[in-house]
């Protein structure tokens, strides 16, 4: 179970993760229109790699997400993004270098990645790339300083205040360490605060889930135990009291022997049926596919509605509590189709994957409105949702009054 919620936390950060691309792509797609407007439209003078920077950074997010995608542990994605954002600064350090470098406001520019930087990788990752991102720009800005690389002004009025070693070093101590330094600390102290509060989220899920397979194994084991002592002792109590019934009738053919001969066959049934009820025996002895179409058959034996059953004949279902969860949902699902939808059919799927199971009942009876049914509903729904989301699986009906009824089933196989 902890692997699973090691899992589940990296898929949640490759969401995040490629949900930041998708933001990095529109900014960047706004910046180059702006960009290709300020030097064809209004006839700023900058240099065309101005309008190509912004193109190969976002270009770099291509490999950047399927590389997010294949990664399968937490240190693996970490190292990757840090790549990825040592490409993006080296790219924003040139951006800086052709717009004016330190003569301007290009200082800003790192600041969307020092956010990101320090709320996504670890501490030490996070302050390396702070840190080297000061080291670009002051290397630019001294560079230029020093007549070493050419300055790009951006306006035909430049002030040549990249010639001012007080301006460069005041906006290197400012702008670089005083902002990107705060802005890192702010955004560790915040993120760590927010990954603190997630993992405690976490452990109350973790012991959540423990606590249910607890509370399903315990449930079970008890209505296990409950079945057996109706059918080996209340059934046969029952059993050996109609047998000398027989053999007192046989003896005196009294009709009222009769009745109550009767009496005892049909508590024997019922014996019979609550037994099987509580617990199947055929979930442990042959596994959930022949149990659902045994099931099915009972139902169909004691009502007018015409089954149509699709069993895969071996999900695959290792988990003694995801086969009960799944028994107990098309029982409950049964019997509120029959019981309440008055359908003529109903269909019932179990099919398998590599890592999930799905499970559907289809009825053509009278539908509900599933918004209604929830507020109002007993548990029967309710538990079948609350076991489903637990599990981590998902549960959903889709239903209309007059239009039938189809509900869904779907859980991971581990």
């Amino acid at each position: 179970m902890i692997q699973a919620h090691e899992e589940r936390s990296l898929r949640e950060l490759k969401e995040i993760i490629q949900q930041t691309i998708k933001v990095r792509r529109v900014t960047l797609s706004l910046f180059l229109v702006m960009a290709l407007y300020f030097r064809f439209g209004a006839g700023l003078n900058f240099p065309l790699p101005l309008i190509f920077s912004p193109l190969m950074w976002g270009l770099i997010t291509i490999p950047f997400s399927n590389l997010i995608q294949s990664q399968e542990t937490k240190e693996s994605l970490n190292n990757i993004h840090f790549g990825y954002f040592l490409l993006e600064i080296l790219i924003l350090t040139y951006l800086i270098h052709i717009i004016g470098g330190a003569a301007w406001i290009g200082v800003s520019y790192y600041v969307f990645s020092i956010l990101y930087v320090n709320f996504f990788l670890p501490s030490k990752k996070a302050w390396t790339l702070t840190v080297l991102t000061v080291v670009f720009f002051a290397g630019i800005s001294y560079a230029e300083l020093a007549g070493l690389i050419p300055h790009w002004p951006i306006f035909e009025d430049d002030n040549e205040l990249y010639k001012n070693s007080f301006y460069v070093t005041t906006t290197v101590l400012a702008g670089g360490v005083g902002l990107y330094f705060t802005t890192a600390y702010t955004v560790q102290i915040f993120a760590d605060l927010f990954r603190k509060k997630n993992e405690s989220l976490r452990e109350r899920e973790f012991k959540l889930q423990k606590l249910w397979k607890e509370l399903i194994s315990v449930r079970e084991e008890e209505r296990k135990r409950i079945s057996k002592r109706i059918h080996d002792q209340l059934g046969q109590t029952l059993m050996g009291v109609k047998m000398k019934l027989d053999i007192l009738y046989m003896d005196t053919e009294d009709p009222r022997l009769k009745e109550v001969q009767d009496l005892i066959s049909d508590a024997i049934s019922e014996s019979r049926n609550l037994s099987h009820l509580l617990r199947p025996s055929m979930l442990d002895e042959l596994g959930l596919a022949p149990s659902i179409r045994e099931l099915v058959e009972n139902f169909g034996a004691s009502s007018d509605v015409r089954f149509s059953l699709s069993l895969d004949p071996s999900p695959g279902i290792e988990s003694e509590e995801r086969r009960v969860i799944l028994y107990r949902a098309t029982q409950e699902l049964l019997n509120n189709a029959v019981k309440h939808g008055d359908p003529s059919t109903v269909k019932i799927e179990l099919q398998s994957s590599d890592s999930a199971v799905r499970l559907s009942v289809e009825d053509d009876g009278s539908g509900f409105d599933p918004d209604r049914v929830a507020r109002e509903s007993g548990l029967g729904l309710k538990g079948i949702q609350e076991n489903i989301t637990i599990a981590g699986g998902d549960f959903s009906i889709d239903s209309e009054e007059g239009e039938g009824t189809r509900a869904e089933i779907t859980l991971p196989l581990d």
